[in-house]
């Protein structure tokens, strides 16, 4: 028996050995000179730094470090080198894949590659070779395969790409291409076409509906524009379509094939409603309609694509509620409808869904109770309600029963929560503002998880616990506790001790001492409207990452540290008016400035301005008002081609504003506000001429200037962050909450100009508000301010104007706030239009106007009017210098007269001085 066994092992050793050269007996040697080719591409690349890939794998490395010219058979056969592929019959090199290789160096025309001329699949995905496609690339007719996906290739897509009417697969992704002529549709056996993340632009050329075999296409993250090609209806093998981030207009295609089962359109700017044809895509899973501006209900025919497991709604334009067959979309594991304006309640049936993992229904309207079947989603990770109007009590108990359920964000609702205290579900995103909670829940003490917590806009009062500010201090990235009546921070001062923490806002609050000191990788911090003191800690100067700061509306005081221009590489936004704040403006530091938003308005800062302003290329909004800078006008300011708003209103500026020089002309200017300085001369005409934003109608991508809408996980409440100014509007003191993008203003209101209204400001098309009022202009009204077609209040009261108002102004039919008191005027009122609307006020002052709806009839006018005012009121209304006050009596405090308020009726400064004097003679009586 041993023996035989013996024998056994010896026959089954010899037929191993025999197989075993057999199999080497049958490997081809390379040819010579595609070895040679080989080698000599390996000599003119080089190896960078590893990783190569996006997602690298443990055996990732430079292929070609294999490749040997040593003399040995099994070394030098280049058969048996790592991506190389050759064919078993001849032994000609047939493959080569080379992705991941971390490979540099240029690739053109002479590269010996491309002398490979049997190669049927060619891959350099990965790698790093920054430069054109080399146009020799056409010569390798046999390829099927070539994937050239992420190796920094740039510039057009050759024309000989066209010549290789063999390929079935190509994938030119992740490169830097552009370009709108796209040399693909004579490759009519392609299948899988892959150009997406580059810069290709123009239409999508119709050819394309002559590649009859196309199974995958992907257009994704490019710029066309332009509508869907019809031509696509004949892709009848089409199953992935994926045309998202890019500029495509028209309607959603509704001649696809029945075939296709991954639909992507997002992010474009598609109209209408979803047609019914998708109604046919029953092999659907995928379907990603997202951030277009489509109309309409969701079509209850969605409800029988029941193979669905992804589908993506979210911010379009949709109204109306859940239709009752999306209980039929069994499979469905990501239900996405954020940003509509959908309605109703959320169906009960969710619960029924139970491969649900992502819910996402916030920013909508819908209303009533959350339904308790949710509970029951044992698959559900991530829930998001917010930004509803939901109500009833919600049981965090209860939803905790959803096993895997990390996040769950519910703010910003009517919602009242009730927590227990045996919690012990681990969360990574906690949205619970606006939940009419009284107090920091006690199970956050054990949330070391988290990555984003909300307790915005509840009822928590008085001082942060101390545990509180330990709670996940490895991983928080997002902390938000605006809203609420917190007044302090444990102990002051406070440094966080969150390590991670990218965005805080604790806005509207109480808070009182200093300014808590966020760590250095904070990005967004938002601390304003509260009761803050004291000065900006220099630790404020080592937040290495910020991006945007609001210190605003604070009691904050001192001196701005010097260190704080440090920040200005990475800082954008910088918000610290209604404050304290004392001293010069330090200068920046070095020649980068990222920043978009300065607001220093309302504090008590002296001049001149800093010139290393100029830097700032991107600067789009700049308020130093009501602050007490000395300085002349900054024409300097005019060469940033970004500058949107400029307000420098109650400073003590002064001097002439020049003609502009070359290049400083503020193209982009929308609202400036000079008002209440010390300029004098005549009015900056040259600048009118190249205020291009106020003579050009624009249409803007977004509707407010500034406006910045934030990554999802940058806020849960509020995504989005607005510019602010305080200006007088319409002849009232308004704050601006948000500025309008089409809002043009121009205030030099309260400054010594003379001489007449220049013509170049009858170019102001787009100009909205125009206030000139208390200065010192002369001449007669001009009759081309009727140019500003969407004028709404112009107020030129208070100056020495004369002449008759011009009968052209009847063309201002926007026009609701007209202001011409207080000047030299003659003549009749118009009499129609929106001159029909303007009360008395808007004309005292001028003795010899006449007519509706003043007193005096045109009739009783004597022949000609005297040469100058007669009345004291209109005499004391000539110079800039006096004061609009409204004498309010309201009793006395301290020898004070108490309720002197701006107002609209006219005293000057010796009759309000004589005024204050009789106030205090009666007092002394009184004391008699």
């Amino acid at each position: 028996m041993e023996k035989e066994s013996f024998h056994l092992s010896y026959m089954i050793l010899l037929l191993t050995l025999v197989a075993s050269h057999s199999h080497a007996s049958t490997q081809p040697l390379c040819h010579e000179d595609e070895r040679s080719a080989l080698l000599e591409f390996k000599a003119t690349t080089f190896i960078r730094n590893r990783p190569c890939c996006y997602d690298p794998t443990p055996v990732e490395q430079a292929k070609t470090e294999s490749w040997s010219t040593s003399i040995g058979q099994t070394k030098s056969n280049c058969c048996s080198w790592a991506g190389v592929e050759c064919d078993k019959v001849s032994g000609h090199v047939i493959g080569l894949d080379l992705s991941c290789s971390c490979l540099s160096g240029k690739i053109n025309s002479a590269t010996s590659i491309f002398r490979l001329l049997r190669l049927r699949s060619l891959s350099l995905a990965w790698n790093d070779f920054s430069c054109q496609i080399p146009p020799v690339i056409g010569n390798l007719g046999s390829l099927s395969h070539l994937d050239l996906s992420g190796s920094n290739f740039i510039g057009p897509i050759p024309h000989s790409l066209g010549n290789l009417t063999q390929l079935a697969h190509l994938d030119l992704s992740y490169n830097l291409l552009i370009g709108t002529t796209l040399p693909i549709g004579n490759l009519t056996l392609l299948n899988h076409l892959d150009l997406s993340h580059n810069y290709l632009n123009g239409t999508i050329p119709s050819s394309f509906g002559n590649i009859r075999e196309l199974e995958h296409l992907s257009l994704l993250y490019n710029q066309f524009e332009g509508e869907i090609p019809s031509s696509f209806g004949r892709l009848g093998h089409l199953k992935h379509l994926d045309l998202g981030l890019n500029s495509l207009t028209g309607e959603v295609p509704s001649f696809l094939g029945n075939l296709v089962k991954y639909l992507n359109l997002r992010d474009n700017m598609l109209i209408g409603q979803i047609p019914s044809s998708l109604g046919n895509l029953t092999q659907l899973t995928f379907l990603d309609l997202r951030i277009n501006r489509l109309t309409g209900e969701i079509p209850s025919f969605i409800g029988n694509l029941v193979r669905l497991t992804d589908i993506d709604l979210g911010y379009n334009l949709l109204a109306g509620g859940i239709p009752l067959s999306f209980q039929n979309l069994l499979e469905l594991g990501v239900f996405r409808l954020r940003s509509n304006q959908l309605s109703g309640e959320i169906p009960s049936w969710l619960g029924r869904l139970t491969q649900l993992v992502d819910v996402d229904l916030s920013f909508n309207q819908f209303h009533g109770a959350i339904p308790s079947t949710i509970s029951q989603l044992r698959n559900l990770n991530s829930l998001y309600l917010n930004s509803n109007n939901l109500s009833g009590t919600v049981n965090l108990d209860t939803l905790s029963e959803a096993k895997n359920l990390g996040e769950l964000v519910l703010s910003s609702n009517k919602l009242s929560l009730t927590v227990g205290t045996n919690i012990t579900h681990r969360y990574v995103s906690l949205g619970l503002g606006s939940c009419n909670l009284n107090g920091f829940p006690e199970f956050l003490r054990d949330q070391d998880d988290l990555l984003l917590l909300d307790l915005s806009y509840n009822n928590i009062s008085g001082q942060v616990p101390e545990w509180f500010l330990d709670v996940s201090i490895e991983n928080l990235l997002q902390l938000n506790l605006s809203g609420n009546f917190l007044t302090s921070l444990a102990q002051d001062p406070v440094i966080f001790k969150w390590k991670e923490l990218y965005v805080a806002d604790l806005r509207f609050n109480e808070l009182q001492g200093s300014v808590p000191i966020p760590p250095p990788k904070i990005g967004y911090y938002f601390i304003s409207n509260n009761r803050l003191s004291g000065g900006i800690s220099p630790l404020m100067c080592n937040l290495s990452s910020i991006r945007m700061i609001d210190l605003s509306y604070n009691n904050m005081a001192g001196f701005l540290p010097q260190c704080l221009s440090n920040l200005s590489g990475t800082l954008e936004v910088m918000s610290l008016h209604r404050n304290n704040f004392i001293g010069n403006i330090p200068q920046l530091n070095g020649n980068v400035c990222a920043l978009t938003m300065i607001d220093l308005s309302y504090n008590q800062l002296r001049g001149p301005l800093p010139r290393s302003l100029q830097t700032c290329k991107a600067l789009e909004f700049l308020n130093f008002g009501n602050n007490q800078i000395r300085d002349i006008f900054l024409s300097w300011l005019g060469s940033l081609l970004s500058l949107k708003v400029l307000i420098l209103q109650s400073n003590r500026f002064h001097g002439l504003i020049g003609e502009p020089g070359d290049g400083i002309e503020f193209p982009t200017l929308e609202i400036i506000d000079l008002s209440h300085n010390m300029f004098f001369g005549s009015l900056p005409s040259g600048y009118f001429k190249h205020w291009t934003a106020m003579r050009v109608s624009e249409t803007y991508p977004s509707s407010y200037i500034g406006d910045r809408i934030l990554p999802k996980w940058t806020f849960l409440s509020d995504p989005t962050f607005y510019y602010t100014m305080s200006v007088i509007a319409k002849g009232i003191q308004t704050n601006y909450s948000k500025i309008q993008e089409y809002l043009t203003l121009i205030d030099l209101s309260s400054n010594s100009f003379s001489g007449a209204i220049p013509e170049t400001i009858g170019s102001l098309k787009q100009l909205e508000l125009l206030n000139l009022s208390s200065n010192m202009l002369s001449g007669l009204l001009p009759p081309f301010l009727a140019n500003l077609a969407n004028l709404e209040a112009l107020d030129l009261s208070r100056n020495r104007l004369s002449g008759e108002i011009p009968q052209e102004l009847l063309q201002l039919t926007s026009l609701e706030v007209f202001d011409v008191s207080y000047n030299r005027l003659t003549g009749p009122i118009p009499q129609s239009q929106q001159f029909a609307t303007f009360e008395n006020n808007s004309y005292k002052g001028n003795s010899w106007l006449c007519g509706t709806p003043l007193s005096r009839k045109c009739r009783d006018l004597k022949a000609s009017p005297p040469s100058s005012p007669a009345s004291e009121d209109v005499q004391d209304s000539g110079s800039s210098m006096e004061l609009d006050w409204k004498i309010v009596c309201m009793g006395y405090a301290s020898g004070l007269v108490i309720g002197v308020v701006l107002g609209n009726s006219l005293v000057t400064r010796r009759r309000a001085q004589r005024l204050v004097k009789n106030f205090s003679r009666r007092k002394q009586r009184g004391r008699r």
